[in-house]
């Protein structure tokens, strides 16, 4: 098996019952993460030094894995440590706040917490300085990422279910990426609906007063000047909102015309699968400064955020495996996945309740809605050394409530670190969960090694070159835009920070198709002259109509910045080639830099799937 067929779905879930569906979909998941993993190699020739070029992280679709090639898992803790590090007690180098655990807490499930004086505020500034180390002294800037749960930013996001006493009854994680659902509901939006219901009712009793009632209608995305939903050119269909009503913020509200609120896939901004694959190519270019300092190591390589739990730990261990054993790649199926909790069964302490069943722990609480248990690594024909969950519940099962049981899950304790305590916040729980990736490198060890990332600008020699960075039909664009997204922090922020960095689709053929690039370093020429977009094959012709500044956090990044908008007109030839296609960009009068893989996906004129 010298190559894998196909990136397979997350957890490789099939959601669609529709076979014909279903391939589409799993076409279309290979193309974006065929795609994502291109861009990941590629790196950023634009306007850094020392981070292009990654081809010590290999495409798993074109390159020989022998039999018997095993997957390493990299784990490490849901709860959010930038939180810890820069508002926490007891941190090296110290912060003015020292919030206490359960200021924490409260803070991470609510974007709120509960002062000495009894008041509730929410995150203060942070310092905008993190190399080597955070810089208290420096200038400070609010914390981010922003949005709804921005905060919640290790790849595992939640949500809390309470009741009208204020008790917990249910907590649902998280660590699905939006691609995977922008992809489903490109296929079948009646299905992703569908999905979204099941995995929110899940486990519970039947006629439930928590039953929620998930409409198509709910999920769409909705132009906010007329209120009508936005049609997607590439299917017809209206786009999908990835934070809608179903998907949004930390509280979860059950019952009643005001239900709302839910977590079904990460929404925080940089939590995208495409960053991940990013920063695990950033991470296996080996430095001349060594790996032994996570820290040290992010901010030499400038992949990720400091500070965080995943970022700086995941980029250490893949540096560490190319520097040992040779080049990494992620294991097939690419994602993240929920790796389960440290609390074993004693670390719980369920009330006192006649009606609970004989053996009943806190365990059973913990409830599988997506994902396995475990897969078997076609590369060695055993089964993965861990997991591959995309969401978990944390309820009283069903068959509890059924049998008579009176407590929730507020009334359980809990004991990860000596004391037993109840369950008050969702995060109680995060801190004992555990999120993880697989690599899968390849010998021989690499020895070349480079200096640390630099940022070039026009100034710089050599000059920074123009950037694309993102892709996407103009009318999307423009309703993800102009639609604001409220958030703790009270930062201006747009819904198009939520979108994805995939590939549109075109058809072959197709004229005055009206898409936007944003991108960085471009500029007008001495005339006013527009930059230059083009295909290195010459069957897509661009024409640039006009050019403005735009500030939002592109997907994948933890604070919004300014970039360039091309608006564009395109069109496509008839012959034009088929698959992802990769674009020039180059200001006028000057030749383009390294091509940008992956920011269109060309189908045949009469394709039926989109």
């Amino acid at each position: 098996m010298p190559t894998i067929p196909s990136f397979s779905t997350p957890a490789e879930i099939q959601d669609l019952s529709n076979q014909t569906e279903q391939q589409e979909l799993n076409q279309l998941w290979n193309t974006n993460v065929n795609g994502f993993t291109q861009q990941a190699i590629t790196g950023n020739p634009w306007n850094e030094t020392n981070a292009a070029n990654q081809n010590n992280y290999y495409n798993p679709l074109v390159t020989d894995v022998p039999q018997g090639t095993s997957a390493i898992p990299v784990t490490w803790v849901g709860f959010p440590n930038r939180m810890v590090q820069y508002l926490g007690a007891g941190q090296t180098p110290p912060n003015p706040y020292n919030l206490t655990q359960s200021q924490l807490w409260e803070l991470a499930d609510t974007g709120y917490y509960t002062n000495s004086s009894g008041q509730k505020q929410t995150f203060p500034d942070i310092p905008e300085n993190l190399c080597p180390q955070p810089d208290w002294k420096g200038p400070l800037h609010p914390f981010g990422p922003y949005g709804p749960r921005g905060w919640q930013d290790e790849y595992c996001e939640w949500s809390v279910t309470r009741n009208s006493a204020g008790k917990i009854t249910r907590v649902d994680f998280v660590c699905e990426n939006p691609e995977y659902w922008y992809s489903l509901w490109r296929i079948d939006p009646i299905v992703a609906a569908q999905k979204y219901q099941e995995a929110l009712n899940f486990g519970l009793p039947p006629n439930s007063p928590n039953m929620v009632s998930v409409k198509v209608e709910d999920l769409q995305l909705v132009d906010p000047s007329t209120g009508k939903p936005v049609i997607d050119p590439s299917t017809g269909n209206p786009a999908y909102n990835p934070l809608n009503k179903w998907n949004i913020g930390p509280l979860s509200i059950r019952g009643g015309t005001t239900s709302s609120g839910g977590a079904m896939h990460l929404t925080a901004t940089p939590n995208t699968l495409q960053t991940e694959l990013g920063l695990a190519g950033g991470a296996s270019v080996l430095r001349n400064q060594g790996n032994s300092d996570p820290q040290a190591l992010i901010c030499c390589s400038q992949y990720g955020q400091p500070f965080r739990h995943s970022d700086p730990h995941i980029g250490q261990s893949v540096n560490q495996v190319v520097s040992a054993i040779g080049k990494a790649s992620l294991a097939n199926p690419v994602g993240l996945y929920l790796q389960g909790t440290s609390l074993a069964s004693q670390n719980y302490q369920l009330p006192s309740d006649p009606n609970l069943p004989p053996g009943a722990t806190g365990d059973d609480c913990w409830q599988i809605v997506r994902g396995s248990q475990t897969l078997t690594d076609p590369f060695t024909g055993q089964a993965y050394e861990g997991n591959f969950l995309l969401h978990l519940v944390f309820q009283i099962p069903a068959a509890w409530i059924q049998a008579g049981v009176k407590f929730t899950v507020g009334d359980i304790m809990i004991n990860p670190t000596g004391q037993f305590l109840p369950i008050q916040w969702g995060a109680q729980l995060v801190d004992t969960l555990s999120i993880g990736l697989f690599a899968r490198p390849l010998p021989p060890a690499i020895t070349n090694k480079f200096d640390c990332v630099t940022f070039l600008d026009s100034t710089t020699t050599p000059p920074a070159l123009p950037q694309p960075v993102q892709m996407m039909y103009a009318v999307l664009w423009n309703a993800y835009y102009a639609t604001q997204v409220k958030n703790p922090m009270s930062q201006g922020m747009n819904l198009a920070s939520n979108t994805v960095i995939v590939p549109p689709i075109v058809k072959q053929g197709a004229s005055g198709i009206d898409l936007i690039l944003t991108c960085s370093s471009v500029s007008l020429g001495p005339g006013g002259q527009y930059p230059q977009v083009g295909v290195v094959e010459g069957d897509i012709f661009f024409t640039t109509t006009s050019m403005t500044n735009v500030t939002y956090a592109a997907p994948g990044n933890s604070y919004p910045s300014e970039f360039q908008l091309l608006t564009l007109k395109v069109n496509v030839k008839a012959n034009a080639l088929l698959g992802l296609r990769n674009i020039l960009l180059a200001n006028y009068g000057q030749a383009p830099g390294q091509a940008a893989p992956a920011f269109l996906n060309v189908v045949p004129a009469v394709s039926a799937s989109y």
